[in-house]
């Protein structure tokens, strides 16, 4: 049978090449997953990029720029580990997903592998499907879209001795010229396809220049996550999304598709019996938007796993009724995404729904059933203007404090709708004539966040005209210092904390939080309040 081997970067979770590889391990081939480095949670303040890095940035607390994904450099000794172990794996074909702020690195790998092995490498993910043409410059195929059907069609034509070159959904650059095959029709029907592989058999993983054979690590998340996904696809349209893109993609097919409640449940249960699980992270894009099939979700769950969880949440119209629902099956804590304020941003810009009084009712729906929330801001965006700003301000004051916040640049990845937007109208992102604008308000965004007495003190800073003119002078952190000095005392603690004693600190969570779990499946009776 074939022999595959994926190499996935700074991704120990790693979703889409674990489900390939249980795929290909069910249909009789054999397959291997090499994770090399982990992803640095860690922000970096080096701003500099490499040439062909296209860097992912964010606004913190302080108002200070940092990068993320700010993945440590591969060595020399470790991509060494990297060809002794695939020397010894011996694979037939070597897969990458590659997603656009790592596509420097996946980059530098590949040409690595190329110059020691005779292989073909295929890239897979986002940037092959919107870049294929860039792509297949340095790898040899790129998967264009959905790519289960097509790593086990190659699987056997290797298997079969025959070439893969008109496998459906490649994309190949022959004479100059690229040509891409026509794309397999989606899976309608996810429960088709295996539970992702996480046995440790056949994971290996290179991090801090050792290798660790029989890797049994399965998630980026902290210490007794387990990342799920219900869904592939979303209703949406927004222009910064790779979604879109996708959708686009498969016009005319249904795009959305979900696992039943029944399949999902019973990965989860199995998962909580083979680890020491203490926490559910679902990754879908919209998690709660469909209430008949979390009806029939939430009885199952608490019923099978019974643990707490994390979700999307999007506004709709009967979210009343769906966060009662969630809560009562589990969900600690929610993304519930504001992006922008502004009405003219989101239906002009961003293409996206948008229901002011919506989302605001939303939060104060999460504050009265205890439902911890963080909402994301995308700003330094070239469309915006003050106006625009002042709305977003508005919304997340009104959102009442006490939330968590990220604060991120405007992404703009190639092969997007609001890529084509901006060639079109001749605006690029790295305009920074109203930087300073920006970084006055990204200020007040957090000084929103931290308390919902927050209006007044805008107010008196807006009335100082010199941060507007000098926002660096601005502290954010020194005001969350004031509001909430106990908050901001163990933040700083654990700012300076060694890495070794937070990692302790997390286990000792776990442990506590699985401990009573265990107190009440035993007992009946839940003291996690006590």
């Amino acid at each position: 049978m074939a022999n595959v081997t994926f190499v996935s970067l700074y991704d120990r979770n790693a979703y889409g090449l674990r489900l390939m590889c249980a795929n290909l391990k069910k249909h009789g081939h054999e397959c291997h997953i090499i994770f090399l480095k982990r992803y640095v949670l860690e922000p970096t303040y080096k701003l500099d990029s490499e040439a062909g890095e296209y860097p992912w940035m964010g606004i913190n607390k302080s108002g200070r720029t940092f990068k993320y994904a700010s993945n440590s450099r591969i060595t020399a000794k470790e991509l060494n580990l990297l060809r002794q172990t695939l020397e010894e794996l011996q694979p037939e074909v070597i897969g990458l997903t590659v997603n656009t702020p790592l596509r420097f690195q996946a980059a530098e790998v590949t040409r690595f592998i190329k110059r020691h092995f005779a292989v073909p490498v295929i890239w897979g993910g986002f940037d092959p499907t919107v870049n294929a043409a860039d792509c297949v410059e340095i790898c040899d195929y790129a998967c264009v879209g959905e790519g289960d059907q097509t790593i086990l069609d190659i699987a056997e034509r290797i298997n079969a001795g025959r070439k893969f070159d008109d496998v459906c959904n490649l994309a190949v650059l022959r004479n100059g010229t690229v040509m891409k095959n026509q794309l397999h029709p989606l899976e309608k029907n996810l429960d088709n396809y295996p539970w992702r592989d996480n046995s440790p058999e056949g994971k290996y993983f290179i991090e801090d220049n050792h290798l660790v054979v029989d890797y049994s690590g399965i998630t980026d998340k902290a210490v007794g996550y387990y990342q799920a996904m219900s869904a592939r696809g979303c209703p949406y349209h927004c222009s910064y999304c790779c979604e879109a893109a996708f959708k686009k993609l498969y016009a005319g097919e249904k795009f959305l598709r979900r696992r039943s409640p029944e399949d999902l449940v019973a990965e989860l249960a199995e998962t909580k019996r083979q680890f020491s699980i203490t926490d559910i992270w679902f990754d879908d894009e919209v998690f709660a938007i469909d209430i008949k099939w979390l009806k029939k979700f939430v009885p199952l769950y608490k019923k099978e796993t019974g643990l707490p969880f994390v979700a999307y949440i999007y506004p709709t119209h009967n979210i009343e009724h769906i966060l009662k629902l969630l809560k009562s099956a589990g969900l600690s804590y929610c993304c519930l995404a504001l992006e922008s304020g502004s009405e003219r941003i989101n239906k002009e810009v961003f293409r996206r729904v948008y229901n002011r009084d919506l989302l605001i009712h939303t939060a104060r729906l999460c504050k009265e059933l205890g439902i911890a929330f963080y909402t994301d801001v995308i700003t330094y965006n070239p469309y915006e203007e003050e106006d625009d700003l002042r709305k977003t301000l508005e919304v997340l004051m009104e959102m009442g404090g006490g939330y968590r916040m990220a604060v991120n640049k405007l992404y703009v990845l190639p092969g997007t709708k609001i890529a084509e937007q901006m060639e079109r109208n001749g605006i690029k992102i790295e305009d920074s004539e109203k930087d300073s604008m920006f970084d006055y308000y990204c200020r007040l965004f957090w000084i929103a966040s931290f308390t919902r007495h927050s209006r007044p003190i805008i107010n008196m800073i807006d009335r100082a005209r010199i941060f507007r003119y000098y926002p660096k002078l601005l502290r954010p952190r020194l005001i969350e210092a004031l509001v909430h000095p106990l908050s901001y005392a163990r933040s700083l603690v654990r700012q300076l904390l060694p890495k070794p004693a937070i990692k302790l600190l997390q286990t000792w969570r776990a442990r506590i939080r699985l401990r009573d779990q265990v107190k009440t499946v035993i007992t009946g009776h839940d003291n996690t309040d006590q």
